[in-house]
């Protein structure tokens, strides 16, 4: 009897889970189900390399229909597309009206849309909103996409539950490994040890595209690259295999993690408070991870005399953690909702657990020295509104602001002469001193002045950066008119943040901690 003979990517392949080797999950059967009752939309939803397109395929080919009637399509083609009935004229060849497409649609059995979360928001608003009609009207589609698919776009009307079958394609069970590995043995002619494939199905906790990969690896250290003449014996190295593995998705999640633990784009935190949650998240070994841990590992081992600014860091981190996880292309497998950040990926996990964290911590540049804040700013409360709207523009390029209504709840009940003559001492690196006739008039923006005149005498760097948001310049009697300023009259809001970022990137870190907190009038 002659034995087919395979290369080893027909068999163990992390990128595209091979035929040779599909082992049907449970869900694959209840799709079916789903596929061959009549006028149902179907939704297969789960994590980036759980075989989402193989198990779909596999389920319509069972389900027995007609392949010349059905259209497949990738999301990710028509990203930029705002509009659903511009994908579907591109992809049917038909005008991008609701009428020529409907009619296109109406003559397939199904269409299939892969990776339907790659679509524009606006398409994947506007194609929820059609579902109930199309349901109607005898249109049927097939969505397939990560777990978040099924809510954002069924979420839009109840009523859809009843006209859309959903499936999570989740982590699969041991059984399914180890169903999966004999089906490589027997094509490959090679025999995996009984602690070798122990070790390999508990390291890919489920994840098929983590337990192909583990195969195909350790078979290239085996030099298995085809079919073998004779039976051969191949083992799992996981510290090695880990290794390699952690490699090969470099590409998709190195620059994103290190991105992650440098934090909000521009930012500078002296606490380095998101390279330390995210070496947490991945010290941890776990998919979910509460805030209270999180804090009881960042927070609750620092020197009691910092233990108030890191807090303070901290919050603040976490409070623009899902803004940061989207600004880094990591919202489709991390999630931080309900005080819990989420790793909804466990390829992810997988690689958290076995990367060499140190390789993060080279390219984040932490800063041990620094400032809590880049910035404070000190305006007469007259002038709310307008600082109010420059504070938002601040933050969204990174910065960090202090701002007294951002702070309300770490300074209710304490002295405030006390706690802001700590701030505009020396917990900014600058202080944006914002000018108006009414300015120079109040008492607390006296205080603030004061202060901030006195950390500027301790420091060789510019600190005292004076704006003009009103009509003209007062004057302050110990702010020289020889003082550049800016005004709000001749600048927008977005220029005065550029400006600040670019001092920002010519000034070294320079340590407070020899600057003397000034006392309080």
């Amino acid at each position: 009897m002659t034995r087919d003979v395979y290369l080893l990517g027909q068999v163990f392949s992390e990128s595209s889970l091979p035929d040779v080797t599909y082992v049907a999950p449970a869900e694959a059967q209840r799709l079916k189900g789903s596929l061959v009752t009549p006028g149902k939309h179907v939704t297969l939803v789960g994590p980036s390399g759980s075989g989402k397109s193989t198990v779909a395929k596999r389920a319509l080919d069972s389900a027995g229909i007609d392949a010349e009637r059905v259209h497949f399509f990738n999301g990710r083609t028509h990203a930029k597309s705002r509009s659903i009935f511009d994908v579907f004229g591109a992809e049917l060849g038909v005008a991008p009206t609701a009428e020529a497409v409907e009619a296109r649609l109406g003559a397939l059995e199904m269409v299939v849309i892969d990776d339907v979360h790659h679509l524009s928001l606006e398409a994947r608003t506007e194609l929820a909103s059609n579902l109930k009609l199309w349901h109607e009207r005898g249109i049927r589609l097939f969505m397939i996409g990560i777990a978040k698919t099924s809510e954002a776009i069924l979420g839009h009307d109840p009523e859809l539950a009843i006209r859309n079958d959903t499936w999570q394609l989740g982590t699969q069970s041991d059984a399914f490994m180890d169903a999966l590995m004999t089906k490589g043995e027997q094509a490959l002619n090679i025999r995996f040890d009984a602690a070798s494939r122990a070790t390999a199905i508990e390291a890919a906790n489920g994840s098929p595209s983590i337990f192909q990969a583990i195969c195909r690896l350790s078979c290239v250290e085996a030099d298995v690259m085809r079919t073998a003449a004779g039976e051969l014996q191949v083992s799992v190295d996981l510290p090695e295999i880990g290794s390699l593995v952690v490699q090969q998705y470099d590409g998709r999640y190195l620059k994103k993690v290190v991105s992650l633990a440098r934090g909000r784009r521009g930012a500078r935190s002296v606490h380095d408070t998101y390279y330390e949650i995210i070496e947490q998240v991945a010290k941890s070994s776990k998919n979910h991870i509460s805030r209270d841990e999180l804090y009881h590992a960042v927070v609750t081992p620092a020197d009691p005399r910092k233990k108030d600014r890191i807090r303070s860091s901290f919050y603040r981190a976490i409070k623009a953690l899902p803004t940061v996880i989207e600004e880094n292309g990591l919202s489709e497998v991390l999630i931080y909702e309900n005080d819990t950040l989420t790793i909804d990926d466990p390829t992810l996990r997988f690689y958290l657990d076995h990367l060499d964290f140190s390789r993060v911590k080279s390219q984040v540049n932490i800063r041990r020295v620094g400032y809590e804040y880049d910035v404070a700013v000190s305006f007469a409360g007259s002038d709310r509104e307008v600082v109010d709207n420059l504070v938002e523009v601040l933050k969204s390029r990174g910065l960090e602001v202090f701002y007294d209504f951002d702070q309300q709840a770490q300074l209710w009940g304490k002295d405030l002469r006390k706690e802001l003559a700590r701030v505009y001492g020396r917990q900014a690196q600058y202080m944006i001193v914002c000018l108006s006739d009414d300015y120079p008039e109040r008492d607390w923006t006296t205080f603030e002045f004061e202060i901030g005149r006195n950390a500027a005498s301790k420091r060789t760097e510019d600190y005292l950066l004076p704006l003009v948001i009103g009509t003209n310049r007062p004057a302050i009697t110990g702010l020289p008119a020889t003082v550049g300023h800016i005004s709000l009259s001749e600048r927008s809001m977005e220029d005065v943040a550029e400006y600040l970022l670019e001092k920002i990137a010519t000034l070294p870190p320079i340590s407070p901690s020899a600057l003397q907190l000034p006392p309080a009038p």
